[in-house]
C-alpha cells in the first residue's frame, strides 16, 4: 500500500484550484520584476492581484443571487469582508489599468510601479494566510529592479 504524502506548505481542506490560482499569482508577481518597463510591471502586478482575488473567491464562494457585480474586487469584498480594504485599494487601480490597456494612458511612473509591486506582494501574503496556504515566496527578498538602472 502506498503511503499518503502530506505537503507541509498546504493545510488540509484548501481548494486545489485556490492553491493553483495563488501559485499563478505568485509567478506573475515574480515575473513582473523582469518587465521591460514600469507600465508592463504595473499590468503584470495587477493581474497577479486579480489572481489572488480569484483564489479568495475560490476558497470562499458566495451565493450568486446576493451579488450581481462582475468586478473581482466587489465580489471579494462581499465574500471576504476581512479583505474589504484590499478590495477598495485595488478597485482604485481598475481605471488606471483599463486606461493603459486602451492606450489612453501611455506610462506608469517607476516609483508608483515599485510601490504597487510591494502592495501586491503584501496582499498575496494576506491571501495565503486567509485561505490557509503557507507562504512559498519570501517577498522581502524579491525586489523590483529599477527601470532606470
Amino acid at each position: 500500500m502506498a503511503a499518503k504524502v502530506l505537503r507541509a506548505d498546504v493545510r488540509p481542506g484548501v481548494s486545489p484550484r485556490a492553491r493553483a490560482l495563488l501559485g499563478r499569482a505568485d509567478a506573475m508577481l515574480s515575473g513582473s520584476v523582469g518587465a521591460a518597463d514600469a507600465t508592463e510591471m504595473f499590468l503584470d502586478c495587477y493581474i497577479a492581484a486579480l489572481r489572488g482575488a480569484a483564489a479568495v473567491l475560490e476558497a470562499t464562494p458566495i451565493a450568486a443571487s446576493r451579488v450581481r457585480s462582475r468586478s473581482a474586487w466587489v465580489l471579494m469584498a462581499k465574500a471576504a469582508p476581512a479583505l474589504d480594504s484590499w478590495a477598495e485599494y485595488f478597485s482604485g487601480f481598475s481605471t488606471t489599468r483599463a486606461a493603459v490597456q486602451a492606450g489612453l494612458r501611455r506610462s506608469i511612473d517607476e516609483n508608483d510601479a515599485d510601490e504597487f509591486y510591494r502592495e501586491v506582494g503584501r496582499f498575496l501574503q494576506v491571501v495565503e494566510e486567509y485561505i490557509g496556504v503557507d507562504s512559498r515566496l519570501d517577498r522581502q527578498e524579491v525586489r523590483p529592479h529599477s527601470m532606470s538602472a
